[in-house]
C-alpha cells in the first residue's frame, strides 16, 4: 500500500490539552484547515513555492511558539513548503506565510526567525534500542579496524577499571578478526582476575575471557542454547569453548549469570543519551527490543520519565521474542494492556528469524560464498514462525521482524501473506528490518502486502565491513546487491529509517542526519569523493530520505495522523536545522548542526550559538 493515500490530514477531534483544558480542533476548524487548495509539489531541488495556509479558529490565546522566516519543509504531500508555523501548547495551530502567522504573536510568544534556516518534522527513529545503548556503551568504545588496536584501547582501559567488579565495553568490528571469531586468551593477558565481557558492533555476538566463562558454569561440555543459531565457538583440536558467542541467546545466558544489569545502571545510561538523542533531532522512537531489562522494568522506567516530565521522546516499544518455546501472543497482550499513555506505549511483536552475515546466521537462499556447507539457520522453525504471525495478526497485533538475508525476508513476506489470506481484512502495519540482501523478486511484494521496509540507512556505504567480511560471505553477485531500498521505493513500498543504535555493521550512530546523507549518496561519511556500494542506482533522493525518517516510521507506529509532518492539528515535534538541506552539497548533510528541537511543544534541546 501506497504510504501517501493513508494520510489523514486532520482529525474531527484531539484530545484536551493538560496546559488549557481545552480540546485542539473543533470540525468546524478541521474542515476549514482542510480546505485550503496547495499548488503542485516542486522537485525537491526547486525553489520552495508557498500554499495558501492552513489555521485553527482564532481565539483570545497567542502562540507559545511561533516560527517565520522560513522556509519550512512539511513533509505534507498536500503542502510541501511553507514560511511561517505557529504552536499552541502541544499542537500545531498554524502552517503558511509569514503574514499569517502575525495574529498569533503576543507579549509572550517566543519568536523563532529561521533567517533561511530549515524547519522539519521531529525525527522519528523507526528501529533502535535506547535501553540497550544506554547500557552497552557505557563501557569502552572498541569501534577500531585491526585487532591490534582494539587491543591496545584495551590495555590502556585497564587503568579505569580498579574499582569495576565487570568489565564491559562495546563496539569492537568483524573486520578486525579471522572468521572463528576473537579469542579469551587476549582478554585473559590483559584481565586474567576479572570477567570481560565485550559485545560486537552489532550486538549479535560477544567476546569473554576464561573467567566469565567459568563464572558462568560454561565448559566444553555445556550445550549450546541454539545449535546452529546460537552457539559457543569450540577450538577445532580441543573442543574448548573460545570466548567468542553467537547470537544473543547465549551472550545473554553468559552475561546474566555473571551480573545482568541493574535498573539504576540502565536508567543512568538513559538519562546521559536523551539529550544527546534531542541533539539529533530526535522526537519520537520505536524501541525494537528492550533486553538488558526485563520488558516490564524497562518500560516503567520510561513511564517513570513521563510521569516526572522528564521523557524528552515518544517511545513505542516492542516484545522481543526470541526464545523457541514461549509463546509470545499473550506476553505482548499484557504489555499493551499495562503501558498505553500519550508518550510509552508497548505495542509490537518484534521477531527474529535470523542472524547476520558475520556469524554465518542470517539465511540466505544459497549457500554462503566462504562456507558452501551453510547457508545460515533460522532462529525459529518456519511453522513456528509463520503460526506466530498467524496468530498475533488474528489479534491486530503488528509485527516487526529482524530479517537479515534473502531467505529470511522470504519466509517473512510468505508468512505474512499467509496471515492476510488467513483473518479477516484490518489496518496493518508490519515491518521487516535490516533487509541486508532482498532478492529481486521479494522487492514489489512489500508494496503488494503493505509491509514497511525498515532499513538502518547509514549501512548502505562501502566500509570495511560491507567491503570485506560481509562481501566474503556474499561473494561479488550478492556483495553488489546489497541494501536495495530504492528497489521497494519504486514498487510502493513505504520506507521507515532507524539507526538500530548501538547496533551497526561498521560504525554506531544514533544521527539520523547520517543516515539520511548515506541513503542519497551510498558513500562513507567524510569521503565524498570515495566509492558508492553498489547498485549506484539505489541512492534516493533527499526528500524520499527526509521521509522515511518522519512521516515513514511514523506510519509504521501508528502515530502518522499525530506526528512525522507538519500539519495544523499535529503535535508539535519540530526541529530547526542550521542550513537547509536541500542546498547543501550531498556529502554535507550530516555536519549540519540541529539547533533546536521541540517535542509535544516543548524546547528539548538548545544548541548554543
Amino acid at each position: 500500500m501506497c504510504i501517501g493515500c493513508h494520510w489523514a490530514t486532520y482529525r474531527d477531534w484531539f484530545a484536551a490539552s493538560p496546559k488549557t483544558g481545552r480540546s485542539g480542533l473543533t470540525r468546524r476548524q478541521a474542515l476549514r484547515g482542510g480546505g485550503t487548495v496547495a499548488v503542485g509539489a516542486l522537485a525537491a531541488t526547486s525553489v520552495p513555492s508557498f500554499v495558501a495556509e492552513a489555521v485553527a479558529e482564532p481565539d483570545d490565546e497567542t502562540a507559545d511558539i511561533v516560527f517565520r522566516n522560513g522556509p519550512v519543509y512539511t513533509v505534507d504531500r498536500a503542502r510541501p513548503w511553507a514560511r511561517a508555523v505557529a504552536v499552541k501548547g502541544k499542537r500545531i495551530v498554524f502552517v503558511g506565510e509569514d503574514a499569517g502567522v502575525k495574529p498569533f504573536i503576543g507579549s509572550k510568544t517566543r519568536i523563532v526567525d529561521l533567517e533561511g534556516k530549515i524547519l522539519l518534522p521531529g525525527f522519528v527513529e523507526g528501529h533502535t534500542h535506547p535501553l540497550v545503548g544506554a547500557a552497552l556503551t557505557r563501557g569502552v568504545d572498541l569501534q577500531f579496524d585491526t585487532r591490534e588496536e582494539t587491543l591496545d584501547v584495551l590495555s590502556a582501559y585497564r587503568s579505569k577499571t580498579t574499582t569495576m567488579d565487570v568489565v564491559r565495553g562495546f563496539g569492537w568490528r568483524y573486520c578486525a578478526f579471522p572468521a572463528s571469531g576473537p579469542r579469551k586468551e587476549d582478554l585473559d593477558a590483559i584481565w586474567p582476575d576479572k570477567p570481560v565481557i565485550l559485545l560486537a558492533i552489532d550486538g549479535h555476538a560477544a567476546w569473554v575471557n576464561s573467567l566469565a566463562l567459568v563464572l558462568a558454569g560454561v565448559t566444553k561440555d555445556t550445550k549450546d542454547p541454539i545449535p546452529g543459531f546460537s552457539y559457543f565457538e569450540r577450538d577445532v583440536a580441543t573442543g574448548e569453548p573460545t570466548g567468542y558467542l553467537v547470537e544473543p541467546p547465549v551472550v545473554l545466558m553468559v552475561s546474566s549469570a555473571i551480573e545482568p544489569f541493574s535498573r539504576d545502571y540502565v536508567a543512568a545510561g538513559l538519562a546521559d543519551w536523551l539529550p544527546k538523542a534531542a541533539a539529533a533531532g530526535i522526537t519520537a522512537v520505536f524501541d525494537a527490543g528492550i533486553q538488558v531489562l526485563p520488558d516490564q522494568e524497562g518500560f516503567a522506567l520510561y513511564s517513570q520519565l513521563e510521569r516526572a516530565g522528564e521523557l524528552s521522546l515518544r517511545v513505542v516499544g516492542s516484545h522481543y521474542h526470541n526464545q523457541p518455546d514461549v509463546d509470545p501472543v499473550p506476553v505482548i497482550h499484557a504489555l499493551q494492556r499495562e503501558f498505553n499513555s500519550e508518550l510509552v506505549k508497548a505495542s509490537v511483536l518484534k521477531l527474529n528469524i535470523d542472524g547476520g552475515d558475520p556469524q554465518y546466521t542470517a539465511a540466505l537462499l544459497a549457500p554462503y560464498s566462504d562456507r558452501l556447507e551453510t547457508s545460515g539457520d533460522t532462529l525459529l522453525p518456519p511453522e513456528v514462525f509463520a503460526d506466530i504471525i498467524r496468530r498475533a495478526d488474528r489479534d491486530g497485533i503488528d509485527i516487526h521482524v529482524h530479517s537479515f538475508g534473502d531467505r529470511a525476508t522470504r519466509l517473512s513476506l510468505d508468512a505474512i501473506e499467509a496471515a492476510i489470506k488467513a483473518n479477516p481484512p484490518r489496518d496493518r502495519r508490519n515491518a521487516l528490518a535490516h533487509l541486508s540482501l532482498v532478492d529481486s523478486q521479494d522487492a514489489p511484494r512489500f508494496g503488494e502486502l503493505g509491509v514497511i521496509a525498515q532499513y538502518s540507512a547509514h549501512w548502505a556505504c562501502p566500509d570495511l565491513q560491507n567491503m570485506g567480511v560481509t562481501r566474503s560471505r556474499f561473494g561479488a553477485v550478492r556483495g553488489d546487491a546489497m541494501l536495495t531500498m530504492k528497489s521497494v521505493l519504486d514498487h510502493g513500498g513505504v520506507l521507515s529509517f532507524g539507526a538500530d543504535w548501538p547496533a551497526a555493521g561498521y560504525y554506531s550512530t544514533y544521527r539520523p542526519l547520517d543516515g539520511i546523507e548515506v541513503a542519497t549518496t551510498r558513500r562513507e561519511l567524510n569521503k565524498p569523493q570515495g566509492p558508492q556500494l553498489r547498485p549506484f542506482d539505489q541512492a534516493i533522493s533527499l526528500d524520499a530520505a527526509i521521509r522515511a525518517n518522519t512521516l515513514g516510521p511514523a506510519y509504521q507506529i501508528r502515530m502518522e495522523h499525530e506526528i512525522g509532518s507538519i500539519e495544523v492539528g499535529k503535535f508539535a515535534d519540530l526541529v530547526v536545522l542550521e542550513r537547509n538541506l536541500f542546498e547543501v552539497a550531498p556529502q554535507d548533510i550530516h555536519k549540519t548542526r540541529v539547533l533546536m528541537t521541540v517535542m509535544n511543544g516543548r524546547v528539548t534541546h538548545q544548541a548554543k550559538v
